[in-house]
């Protein structure tokens, strides 16, 4: 590499760069992403199973699907902290009660206003839920109607309780059960399995909104930044807007992964790329801080780019295989959630080198002559 000239070759850099790009929307279009409920919205279930599930875990998976179906279905991973701890994740579902609320707004004939909210008792050491609502003068209802639909809400438990009728007031007492809950009664009446403790968390859909946008705003804040940072500090918007380059073609490269291989994306990817964001601006800065003090000893702005690329490659390559090392072990070494931030990070910084040794400097020559920076330098010269 020694002899290489980055910038005469950069068409070779620049086609890679436009072949990854087009893989890339090809891959975004067909594709998409696998988006996990920190973005959509859902509920992720960790079971703490008696034993280890390992031969198992084909069973727990069509348990799920059999209670919220194929399309809710995210993923099911066994835990590396603990093998007998089984993570399930599922996309928003309907609530159960307000598929309650539907059921009896479609068999009464009112709306779903009329019903209102449900109502939680205990009877006899039964726990219960109910609804009184009020129904127009000679509207009747067969009760086996209602415990039939009640009842085909949960294709593995009984629902209805009861249902009165009182002076054009009905109130239907049913079994309120989420569907987090009934996964949880299907997996464990398999005789092979037994949930011993659980624990449910769920995101809304409005909150996974939320936490979407504020990503995006973080990212485009972050970026918008560094490109007025780089832009001052160089005295070039070209600069700038090289450097914003390579950072878009590093975050790129790491959801392209993420496309490829449906790799669920949670809310971890926001620091990640972040970090990515950092890192890679930090190996930019360092090299163009050397292009600007070669331009001031070499008449041609190309060939002070290509002394200051080979003269800080090696400390890029350094700098990358060190850091790679630590969150390789981190990713090995640590728990789901660490791994979550540490695979896009991998990615990120091997791109970052990419982009940085061979696209930084080649890119900011391209966007000097498109501003024509080198017409007015020679300018600004004449004129003193």
């Amino acid at each position: 590499m020694k002899n290489y000239d980055f910038l005469k070759k950069k068409n070779i850099a620049f086609i890679i760069t436009a072949a990854i790009l087009l893989v890339g929307v090809v891959s975004f279009i067909i594709s998409g992403f696998n988006m996990g409920v920190d973005f959509t919205g859902g509920s992720k279930i960790t079971l703490q199973m008696d034993k280890t599930p390992t031969d198992n875990l084909d069973d727990i998976e069509q348990h799920v699907k059999d209670i919220v179906g194929e399309d809710k279905f995210v993923s099911l991973i066994q835990s590396t902290s603990n093998a007998k701890t089984v993570i399930v994740t599922i996309k928003s579902v309907t609530a159960f009660d307000t598929l309650v609320i539907n059921e009896l707004a479609s068999l009464y004939n009112v709306s779903a206003d009329v019903i209102g909210d449900k109502t939680n008792t205990t009877d006899d050491d039964e726990s219960y839920s109910y609804f009184s609502f009020k129904v127009a003068d000679g509207t009747k209802v067969d009760d086996a109607s209602v415990k039939e639909k009640l009842n085909a809400l949960d294709k593995y438990n009984d629902v209805f309780k009861s249902v009165k009728t009182d002076d054009g007031t009905v109130t239907v007492s049913y079994y309120s059960t989420s569907f987090e809950q009934q996964i949880i009664n299907k997996i464990n009446a398999d005789e092979n399995l037994e949930v011993v403790h659980n624990d449910i968390s769920t995101i809304s859909k409005n909150r996974a909104s939320a936490q979407t946008k504020t990503a995006l705003i973080a990212a485009l804040v972050a970026i918008l930044l560094m490109l007025v940072y780089i832009t001052f500090r160089f005295k070039q918007v070209a600069s700038g807007l090289s450097s914003v380059a390579c950072l878009f073609f590093n975050l790129f490269v790491m959801f392209l992964f993420y496309s490829i291989f449906r790799w669920e994306m949670t809310l971890d990817i926001i620091p990640a790329c972040l970090t990515i964001l950092g890192y890679s601006i930090n190996a930019t800065i360092v090299i163009f801080d050397r292009i600007r003090e070669n331009y001031g000893k070499m008449p041609e702005f190309d060939e002070a780019a290509n002394g200051g690329v080979h003269s800080t490659m090696l400390r890029s390559i350094n700098t990358t295989f060190t850091t790679l090392v630590t969150i390789l072990l981190v990713y090995i070494l640590g728990v789901e959630s660490i791994k979550a931030f540490a695979l896009p990070l991998i990615i990120g910084i091997i791109a970052g080198l990419f982009s940085s040794v061979f696209l930084a400097a080649p890119i900011w020559s391209v966007l000097r002559k498109w501003f024509k920076v080198e017409e007015k330098e020679a300018a600004k010269k004449e004129a003193k």
